[in-house]
């Protein structure tokens, strides 16, 4: 493997290892457990108009369900609230509310403004342009890979 190939796992392996102990920080500060933690991250970035339990449960790998059993537990925390669909009332739609909304904000805010302030002084426009295509490229790669792993049959038990 050439030099520079190394050098690039290891940074996106030590990247992914921090997204994980930031997730498991917010985990806890949050009081909620990882898919749950997930879930509300997609409900907080939808457009609070389009999620609903079954697109929850597709996203997450969830059965029905489980994204059931999730979604009580989340509404019991305070953090979402469904309703039904304001044009379709068999529908249900899943939308997060203001607690959830302002903790997760308390909490992340700070971080991302104090990452888009340290990558806009380290790197000029081109530079930005060339990490931000990247960025995308490698999420869409992962995306990619985690359906190959949900079409897996899972391992045997011993």
């Amino acid at each position: 493997m050439a030099p520079i190939a190394i050098e690039l796992r290891k940074a996106l392996e030590f990247y992914h290892g921090t997204l994980e102990d930031l997730a498991r920080e917010l985990i806890r500060l949050l009081g909620v457990n990882e898919t749950d933690r997930r879930a509300l991250e997609i409900v907080l970035l939808g457009d609070g108009k389009s999620t609903t339990p079954g697109m929850l449960a597709e996203q997450l790998g969830l059965t029905a369900a489980g994204a059931t059993i999730m979604l009580n537990r989340l509404e019991k925390q305070g953090y979402i609230a469904r309703s039904l669909h304001p044009t379709d009332r068999r529908r249900v739609i899943v939308v997060a509310t203001d607690l959830a909304a302002r903790r997760v904000q308390d909490l992340i805010a700070p971080l991302v403004d104090e990452g888009y302030r340290t990558m806009l002084s380290r790197y000029d426009h081109t530079e930005l342009e060339l990490i931000a295509g990247f960025l995308t490229r490698v999420s869409e790669l992962q995306q990619s890979h985690r359906q190959r792993l949900r079409d897996m049959d899972p391992y045997p038990r011993p």
